[in-house]
């Protein structure tokens, strides 16, 4: 049994690689050329637009990881089926559900691999390419220019300003709040502020100075005040963070952050739970695609194919159906992050239960 576990191993295996590839070349090419405008434009260097391209990859091919997993679940019982091993199997002794374990166990490491390079990998690929493409390639703050506005400076760091010139590195009416253990440590309430690119520091003019000394606030008036904050405008641009740019810790501490700016974590959350839920796609998929191979087991390895394309395309539908009812508040968290999985998991269950009944 051993052998043949280690056989059938190999079997989806090399159809899966070579899917992986496939399919991952493909969206990276149809999103290269989608970009290629911006790209020919931009100012960056050879290299920058290299090194985003390269960066990207990790992305692509995680998204494409259940497709691969169900063309090599179906390639590998099918090309079993069809050289004629299955009754030579059968003959020996070997029950149906013998075919099946060693693909449902080569998902499960599929799924494990997905989850830890999704936790890894993917997030500092994803942080590094974008933050390329919005600096070098497509540098949105070179015409950003924000009103009425609350930022996030640091951990215990809050800036407000009524107008937020990125390019400039002005402020109009910026309040900047430090907040302690119990509550607001200090203020500076100004007319405007200037980031000074020499001293790395923002400088705010005509305001006052609130501190908080046992229990009362003391006020103190200036005219011009060199602060101790420095961030610089760049990095102060309110960019909304992609959850692929984070790992579930980093996004449990991104929304205890902007949970003090009064923004919702909704949206947070079902992208916590989807990205629990997206590995386990792969194991569905791959269950899912058992009684399918076995049913389209004399049939052509496009038609195969096809229905890999198919399959795939209908469950991440389902699941991007129930992110956007997530997002928009029509479902739970995680009601819309494993609605999909839940569905798709009972259709696998009820196609292989009828195909053991019929058989």
């Amino acid at each position: 049994m051993k052998i043949f576990t280690w056989y059938m191993a190999k079997r989806f295996f090399l159809p899966f690689l070579s899917g992986l590839a496939l399919f991952s070349l493909l969206i990276f090419l149809g999103d290269m050329f989608d970009k290629m405008s911006i790209l020919l434009k931009s100012k960056a260097s050879l290299w920058v637009i290299v090194q985003y391209l390269w960066l990207e990859v990790p992305y692509w091919s995680i998204r494409v990881i259940p497709m691969a997993t169900l063309m090599a679940t179906l390639f590998a019982l099918t090309g079993f089926i069809q050289s004629g091993e299955w009754l030579a199997a059968q003959a020996s002794g070997f029950e149906t559900k013998d075919f099946w374990k060693p693909l449902l166990g080569c998902a499960l490491l599929v799924t494990a691999a997905s989850f830890l390079a999704q936790e890894t990998v993917l997030p500092a690929c994803y942080r590094r390419a974008q933050m390329l493409w919005k600096d070098s390639i497509h540098p949105e703050w070179e015409w950003d220019k924000y009103f009425d506005i609350a930022l996030i400076g640091g951990p215990d760091e809050f800036i407000s300003a009524r107008t937020f010139i990125v390019k400039e590195g002005r402020m109009e009416r910026p309040i900047l709040e430090k907040i302690g253990a119990q509550g607001i440590v200090s203020q500076l309430d100004a007319k405007s502020a200037l980031w000074d690119e020499a001293g790395g520091h923002w400088i705010f003019f005509d305001g006052v100075e609130r501190q908080n000394e046992d229990g009362r606030t003391v006020e103190h008036p200036f005219a011009r005040k060199v602060s101790d904050f420095v961030v610089p405008p760049r990095n102060l641009v309110p960019r909304t963070r992609n959850p692929d740019e984070m790992s579930l810790l980093e996004m449990r501490r991104y929304a205890e952050r902007i949970a003090h700016l009064g923004v919702s974590a909704r949206e947070l959350k079902v992208a916590a739970y989807g990205k629990v839920a997206y590995p386990f796609t792969n194991f569905i998929i791959c269950a899912l695609g058992i009684p399918v191979a076995l049913r389209l087991r004399r049939l052509s390895k496009i038609i195969n194919f096809c229905a890999a394309f198919g399959l795939s395309f209908a469950f991440l539908w389902f699941m991007e159906i129930g992110r956007m009812l997530g997002n928009a508040g029509a479902l739970p968290a995680p009601v819309a992050s494993w609605m999909a999985n839940v569905l798709f998991a009972g259709l696998a269950l009820y196609l292989i239960r009828r195909y053991d009944y019929e058989g």
